[in-house]
């Protein structure tokens, strides 16, 4: 006999009408629940084997948006290492006229980690939380504070970053 619950014991337990845990069950039979497996869903990851019996929906909403915001969180974390490197090698290829204002210094960035690629005014906007007309304002600064002619026009609009 097994010291583990069999996929027909779990079966059992799922059709059963008695409002019961897995783990409550499992002890009836004198059988313990199969070991943790390595996993790579994003709710085990984060939450890190905590409880996830809910008594209430409240409860249950709670935990999906805690869930939510720490696999959020992992993942800007993830992006922000990978991409803050490449940020910052690059910003010290680069030579300024003058230094650059807290708001051209994020449209800068946004156009390093954009590289090769449009960026368009409205995703500057957008970042910088002002409208469109304003931004306009932002690249032209940084292509007079920046020595080198980096920020081009793109055929179909927009704006491309080409460090060569």
């Amino acid at each position: 006999m097994s010291q583990y619950l069999s996929k027909e014991e779990i079966r059992q337990w799922r059709s059963s009408l008695e409002k019961i845990t897995l783990e409550e069950y499992a002890k009836r039979l004198g059988k313990v629940l199969e070991e943790d497996k390595k996993t790579s869903d994003i709710i085990d990851i984060v939450m890190k084997n905590e409880k996830r019996l809910y008594s209430t929906k409240e409860q249950g909403t709670n935990t999906i948006l805690k869930v939510a915001k720490k696999s959020i969180d992992m993942q800007r974390n993830a992006d922000k290492t990978s991409v803050s490197v490449s940020v910052k090698e690059i910003k010290s290829k680069l030579s300024f006229k003058k230094n650059l204002t807290e708001r051209e210094d994020a449209v800068l960035c946004h156009f390093i980690k954009n590289k090769g690629q449009i960026v368009y005014a409205r995703d500057l906007a957008a970042i910088l939380d002002l409208p469109c007309d304003y931004v306009y304002k932002y690249i032209k600064n940084l292509r007079t504070k920046i020595n080198n002619d980096i920020i081009q026009n793109a055929t179909k609009g927009g704006y491309i970053f080409e460090l060569n």
